[in-house]
């Protein structure tokens, strides 16, 4: 079989049909961000106290089925795995600026991405968040050179789990699972726990079994890819390009 995926560049679509295509998945992504109670500033600052937990059980649930689909899809055949751009650590800039990150997140309820949102529902709160973190992209940017040899620290190339703990790729993928399940229900085990007021709406059943049987489902696949040799579909000697077409060379400003 023919690997399709990414489909920029794999030469499927061209770089400007990539590009036009994120405005279609931009507002599916919206629309599931409104569905998930992402737009509601409450609802992720409750998170951190587990008051509702039903943003992080999103979120696990959105890793695990990426994570899964990328690794499925290349194991068939159908994603080169090589082509698809890995972030590179810089880790303790990373760290911090994980730490910030989420203390914006407890004040002001919101990222980035859930802010722009929340502004498409009519959330005054989401516009005042959006001006906060335009401001203080501003200001890093004016004062970049004071903690620039900072902020490129640290840097480790696109490492990944299985490389920082010294097991397989497989084994990883199943403990991520295992983690995000065991976490997911953990927090739903304490948001009942300790805030009983907040389940406002009797749970469904049906509900409750379809979430049972993915659940079942993603530890089936996950525990299949723990004992499948998924090592060979990454060469950990090239570092993939981020830019889908090569970058221009940079022309100073006369």
């Amino acid at each position: 079989m023919d690997m399709i995926f990414p489909l920029a560049k794999t030469g499927a679509i061209s770089a400007s049909t990539n590009l036009w295509l994120a405005i279609p998945i931009g507002f599916v992504f919206g629309f599931a961000l409104f569905h998930a109670g992402f737009t509601d500033s409450r609802r992720i600052a409750w998170a951190f106290y587990f008051k509702h937990v039903g943003v992080p059980v999103v979120m696990f649930s959105a890793i695990v089925t990426g994570m899964l689909g990328l690794w499925g899809l290349s194991l068939i055949g159908v994603l080169d795995i090589s082509q698809v751009y890995m972030l590179p650590t810089f880790l303790l800039p990373m760290a911090v600026g994980g730490v910030i990150f989420g203390i914006g997140m407890v004040v002001g309820g919101y990222c980035p991405g859930t802010a722009a949102a929340a502004v498409a529902t009519g959330k005054i709160d989401g516009a005042v968040f959006i001006v906060g973190f335009l401001i203080g992209s501003l200001v890093f940017g004016d004062f970049f050179p004071v903690w620039g040899d900072f902020f490129n620290s640290d840097y480790m190339g696109a490492f990944r789990l299985d490389q920082a703990l010294s097991i397989g790729l497989g084994p990883a993928v199943l403990g991520v699972v295992v983690i995000a399940v065991g976490g997911g229900l953990g927090m739903r085990w304490v948001q009942k726990k300790f805030w009983p007021e907040t389940e406002t709406e009797p749970r469904n059943v049906g509900d409750t079994k379809l979430q049972g049987g993915l659940i079942a489902v993603a530890l089936v696949i996950a525990l299949t890819f723990a004992f499948f040799p998924t090592d060979s579909f990454i060469d950990d000697t090239v570092e993939t390009p981020y830019y889908i077409v090569p970058r221009a060379d940079t022309v100073a400003a006369p």
